[in-house]
């Protein structure tokens, strides 16, 4: 993977400030500016831009730069499942990210990890374990990682009680949208309860949240005659 490489560098900023640094004000509109003006060259040049860089471009005024600046300073600080996340590995997911940080609990252990050891984590085949492993052998990568050290990206390393709490041995899946709070609060949530998130129903699956506009993954859960429950009883399943 070429970190030069326009479509990666979009795909990898889009992931860095929307799902996971949730930096605000810096929609795919401004990255592709910045990028056609060759400000940023790989993502971790987001958190390096200086309000002197944006304010000479055409449709930039100083206010929404100033914005854009402090966001970006203010989200240099991430969890370690959200990182994992950024790093835009193939095959690699949200949750998919969360069971890692809970595996490893740091990415100097992540990046030391063998092959057959990613094999051996619940719900990581083999071709999920075989990018995760590349990523971390490839020295353009490496270098990579170490950019957004230098950048002053701090990855937070929050031990979450996976192994106990009420919803321990449950597994969810939520599907539509919620009302109360976002899908990803009601995933954490959960997480801190004890319980699991996976994206596809299957006879796994203890509960289905069903939220508005739902779609399939509620179709599949009454033919498979999964418990089903709406958001007002979600909440109460947590409080």
């Amino acid at each position: 993977m070429n970190h030069t490489d326009s479509g990666w560098l979009e795909k990898s900023s889009k992931i860095i400030t929307q799902k996971a640094f949730n930096i605000v004000g810096l929609g795919p509109r401004i990255i592709d500016r910045l990028i056609e003006e060759g400000l940023v060259n790989d993502p971790s040049d987001l958190f390096q831009l200086k309000e002197g860089d944006m304010l000479p471009l055409d449709r930039f005024a100083k206010k929404s730069v100033e914005n854009v600046i402090k966001s970006v300073d203010s989200r240099k600080n991430i969890s370690l499942s959200k990182f994992i996340f950024a790093l835009g590995i193939r095959n690699v997911g949200e949750e998919t990210a969360q069971d890692l940080a809970k595996r490893f609990g740091s990415l100097e252990k992540l990046k030391k990890v063998s092959l057959e050891d990613l094999q051996g984590i619940k719900d990581i085949g083999p071709v999920v374990a075989k990018s995760i492993y590349n990523y971390f052998k490839e020295k353009k990568n490496l270098d990579f990682l170490d950019k957004l050290k230098k950048v002053g990206i701090k990855i937070e390393y929050v031990k979450i009680p996976f192994s106990s709490g009420k919803l321990k041995g449950l597994i969810f899946v939520i599907t539509g949208s919620l009302e109360t709070m976002s899908r990803e609060k009601a995933k954490e949530k959960i997480r801190f309860l004890g319980g699991e998130i996976t994206e596809a129903v299957s006879m796994k699956t203890s509960f289905v949240i069903v939220g508005k506009d739902s779609g399939l993954k509620f179709e599949k859960a009454k033919k498979l005659g999964i418990k089903i429950i709406n958001e007002k009883e979600f909440l109460k399943l947590i409080k």
